[in-house]
């Protein structure tokens, strides 16, 4: 089989990929009201700094109308939020030209199953980053975290983490949770029959005040030792994020190779993949020394990594509610 048709077996699963992911990036936007938002940007070099005006402290204040002295200044200043950017790609995936001329199958045939699979993957591992990142942030601030690992998830439970944000608890728009600490919730009589979104281990529902929950069993929703009480008791997160409290940007720099080589029993022919995306927490700048560049799942993860940069801890990514 000539390269020219795995040529089109690349092609076929670059569109394929792209195609089904603009598709359901545009669903699980929606789905989760904006609190993990996923978009295409153009992010050049390892970090991308965005800087926002700061909240006046002090901007109001009491006034003598008899009175004759000075008054203190205060600063108007900016903030910076900085995105990190994260590198991915595929192992390389073993195509022999002799498998596909030996079951009789067209290499666009394997081109859209691979894209397919890697849109579902690509989705899952940028979703994965993002909770990681979230996460971690935000369970280093008491302000914003609330442990109950002595007990199961409840809705009383997800009230006292709102309340977290106090009077700005209205700006929760999604519960992003691992399936175990879910289950306990529907457990607990809660009846929920709206399925809004799913792709892949991904699920979109909503509870009973109306807010999306996200079900995906993110590895770093889980901490195994989170109640204290041995290895095989684990204790589990859910975050409550207000719009923008994730984000997380696809670079466009998609790119793949196809690679042929001989002295073997057979020819062994090979495509790989790679690509990058930013990552940001609402709230956070990335800590370019400490976490440094390129970073690993484990550094994404990292609470240290991520510094607060935003004064108001009413205005960060959201709340954990860390259970049983």
């Amino acid at each position: 089989m000539p390269l020219s048709a795995f040529k089109v077996f690349s092609d076929f699963a670059q569109g394929t990929m792209t195609e089904v992911l603009q598709q359901q990036v545009e669903l699980f936007n929606a789905a989760t009201r904006g609190g993990i938002v996923l978009r295409s940007a153009r992010n050049a070099g390892d970090f991308m700094d965005r800087t926002h005006w700061a909240k006046i402290a002090g901007l109001v204040r009491r006034r003598n109308a008899y009175g004759t002295g000075t008054v203190s200044e205060v600063d108007l200043a900016q903030l910076a939020e900085t995105s990190v950017k994260v590198a991915a790609g595929t192992p390389p995936v073993r195509m022999d030209p002799a498998q596909f001329e030996w079951i009789l199958k067209n290499p666009e045939e394997g081109g859209v199953v691979f894209g397919q699979q890697l849109a579902v993957d690509r989705m899952a591992d940028m979703l994965d980053v993002g909770i990681a990142a979230v996460k971690s942030a935000l369970s280093g601030q008491a302000t914003n975290y609330l442990s109950a690992v002595a007990g199961n998830a409840d809705f009383a439970g997800l009230n006292t983490a709102s309340a977290k944000l106090g009077d700005m608890a209205q700006r929760i728009a999604v519960w992003v949770g691992h399936s175990k600490p879910i289950f306990d919730l529907w457990g607990n009589a809660i009846a929920n029959n709206d399925r809004l979104f799913t792709f892949g281990t991904i699920n979109v529902s909503t509870d009973g005040f109306g807010r999306p929950i996200v079900m995906t069993d993110a590895p770093t929703l889980v901490d195994p030792d989170g109640a204290g009480t041995g290895p095989d008791v684990a204790s589990y997160a859910m975050l409550g994020l207000v719009p923008g409290a994730i984000l997380i940007e696809d670079n466009g720099d998609y790119n793949a190779n196809v690679e042929t080589k001989n002295g073997g029993e057979n020819i062994i022919r090979t495509m790989q993949a790679e690509w990058s995306y930013n990552v940001s927490v609402k709230g956070f700048a990335w800590d370019k020394t400490n976490g440094g560049k390129s970073p690993t799942t484990a550094a994404l993860a990292t609470g240290s990594n991520w510094d607060k940069y935003a004064t108001y801890h009413k205005d960060l990514a959201g709340v954990v509610y860390e259970v049983k």
